[in-house]
């Protein structure tokens, strides 16, 4: 019993192994998963507002004549499409000649306008007259005022027993300006005298620097060269080494190094700068100054030059030695571009200042010589200028009141002219008002003769004959309307944001899609909160029922995305799937808006190249299924 057993469950084990096995071949293989996807900078911002409207019923009418006479022509046929107004049939006046009675009323009417404008214009010309007058007269008596003002003030001003008038006051400025003169004379004067002071003890401290200067040098080279009678042979044990390069150099360096201990022994420790008193003066100091910073560069230079072919000796003269002294030298070097470099500052300040000290105090003196001229002149002249400005002031005042008198002749003048204009005026415009009144009824009885469509209606029946003779209600056509070119819709408040004239909205028959326009909106709602708007109706389309249904494409702010690609989580915000570079399926929490029919807005801003999902994903399994986007 045992081994039946036994066979059982191995023979169990063995099928469910089989199937087993069977079972996992067959999962091993991934079904395909499509998935429809869309790049976000493939959205638009167009959404669509979808309208219900209605459109008018037809109606049928009976056109009679409104005058008697002969049907002279016939402007249309049966089933002709004609607009409001447009005429229909012309009738003959033969009765009671409307068309002469109406040419007369209408000639009669434009001459009746064409003399009012005449007398209007005549009004017009004479009211510009007074306006011109009077501004003359303003203008000329204020022009006349202001000569005789200027004359009279011009004539106070003349005086010099008043201290505030502009003459007196002319006269104290060329007394104080000649005054300041003398002070500022004084001044400079006495500026340019303590500048020549400092100049001069400029000079002495430069002379006593150049002399320490030149001293430091002779002492120092003197050490070295032996050139002097106290430093004779001192050089002796390396003196060979001195013009080991280039004797001559040597001999250069010690005979200017004797020229500038004879100069300064001579001319430099006997020089002093002393009292300056002219130009010259200061000109040979500065010479001499310069002379002498010229010896030193020289001496320097070829001192410098002996010591660079300068050889050294271990025992005599070595390498450190030779060093120092072309060091000091540089230092010396370095000291004269200083020196010479103050030096030359000071002598072109020196030069500047006395090139042009003395012509200013000349040309200061000048100017105070002819300001003296001028006060002279100027008091001459005061006394001409008196007797002219009182002739001047008894002419200009005569003049005046000559000019004013005429001028307020023109203007009364120009006041009876616009009296008897106005009243011209008034017989025209009685005369035009007469002529109007039979215009209009000579113009009423002609229009009688044009049988004329009240509205836009289509021809159904013309009952009437050209050269017939008709009476007053006499029928003359029947009329038949078209469906009316308009649907009436209306617009909340928030939807008339986004909507306006002449935007398109399209209607589809199933068959075509027609683009129709939005030609008015109310600026008021309605009763029930509503503001209605008309939609014109192409002539081409059609329709079975008087409810229509018309889309209205907006433009919104913000990009719109299919409702069923968006999706609320577990934590009650917004989330859309997209298709990641990694071929995997990914969620993003985003902030949607207001829907439109079956798009919403997207408020946040995704990125253009994201892939987003826009069908149902829920079902995918990564594990049984392969992504694939829907082609």
């Amino acid at each position: 019993m045992k081994k039946i057993i036994s066979v059982i469950i191995l023979s169990s084990f063995i099928l469910t192994s089989c199937w087993t096995k069977e079972l996992t071949n067959t999962e091993d293989v991934k079904k395909d998963f499509y998935i429809d996807v869309k790049k976000v900078s493939e959205l638009d911002n167009i959404a669509y507002i979808n309208k219900t409207g209605k459109l008018d019923s037809t109606q049928n009418i009976s056109l009679s004549s409104n005058a008697n006479g002969r049907v002279k022509s016939i402007l249309v046929k049966s089933w002709d499409n004609v607009s409001e107004w447009q005429a229909l049939a012309i009738l003959d006046d033969s009765v009671a000649n409307y068309n002469l009675t109406f040419e007369s009323a209408e000639n009669n009417l434009a001459a009746s306008k064409n003399n009012l404008e005449v007398v209007k214009n005549g009004l017009e010309t004479v009211k510009n007259n007074l306006e011109k007058a009077k501004l003359n007269y303003e203008s000329t008596k204020n022009k006349l005022d202001k000569a005789v003002s200027d004359i009279q003030r011009n004539l106070w001003n003349l005086q010099l027993t008043d201290n505030t008038t502009s003459t007196s006051i002319e006269l104290d400025k060329l007394d104080n300006t000649i005054s300041k003169l003398n002070w500022d004379y004084a001044n400079l004067q006495s500026s340019n005298n303590e500048t020549l002071s400092g100049f001069t003890r400029s000079l002495d401290k430069e002379l006593v620097v150049l002399k320490n200067y030149v001293s430091d040098i002779i002492y120092f080279s003197d050490d070295i060269l032996w050139v002097t009678e106290a430093n004779k042979n001192k050089n002796n044990s390396y003196e060979i080494y001195l013009w080991a390069k280039d004797l001559w150099q040597k001999i250069e360096s010690e005979q200017l190094l004797s020229e500038l201990i004879n100069y300064k022994k001579n001319t430099l420790d006997n020089f002093q700068i002393g009292e300056l008193s002219t130009n010259d003066d200061y000109k040979n100091k500065i010479d001499v100054i310069n002379s002498s910073y010229s010896k030193i560069i020289k001496f320097l230079n070829s001192f410098d030059s002996t010591i660079a072919n300068t050889v050294s000796s271990f025992w005599t003269l070595s390498d450190t030695q030779i060093a120092w002294y072309k060091a000091t030298i540089g230092w010396y070097k370095t000291t004269y571009n200083a020196y010479n470099s103050w030096f030359i500052a000071l002598s072109n300040s020196i030069y500047s200042f006395l090139e042009t000290y003395k012509n200013n105090q000349s040309s200061l003196l000048k100017q105070i010589e002819n300001l003296w001229k001028d006060k002279e002149i100027y008091l001459k002249s005061l006394d001409l200028n008196k007797d002219s400005s009182q002739a001047s002031l008894d002419e200009a005042i005569s003049n005046r009141d000559i000019t004013l008198k005429n001028l307020d002749l023109v203007i009364n003048d120009a006041n009876s002219a616009i009296r008897d204009a106005e009243i011209r005026i008034t017989d025209a415009q009685i005369r035009v008002r007469d002529a109007e009144i039979s215009y209009k009824k000579a113009l009423n009885e002609v229009e009688k003769l044009t049988i004329k469509s009240p509205i836009t209606w289509i021809v159904w029946d013309i009952l009437i004959d050209k050269w017939q003779e008709i009476n007053n209600w006499t029928p003359a056509f029947n009329l038949l309307s078209e469906w009316q070119k308009e649907v009436t819709i209306s617009f909340n408040k928030d939807e008339l944001d986004f909507v306006s004239e002449n935007m398109n909205a399209y209607y589809s028959d199933w068959v075509n899609t027609f683009t129709w326009k939005i030609y008015s909106i109310s600026k008021n709602a309605d009763s029930t909160l509503k503001y209605l708007a008309k939609v014109t109706m192409p002539s081409d389309a059609s329709s079975i029922w008087n409810i229509l249904n018309l889309n209205i494409p907006i433009e919104l702010s913000h990009k719109l995305m299919p409702v069923n690609a968006v999706k609320i989580n577990s934590s009650w915000l917004w989330t859309i799937n997209y298709f990641s570079t990694g071929s995997t399926i990914e969620q993003k929490d985003i902030e949607v808006g207001t829907i439109y029919g079956d798009k919403i807005e997207i408020l946040w801003n995704l990125e253009d190249n994201l892939n987003i999902i826009l069908n149902y994903v829920d079902n995918y399994d990564s594990e049984k299924f392969t992504l694939k986007i829907k082609e």
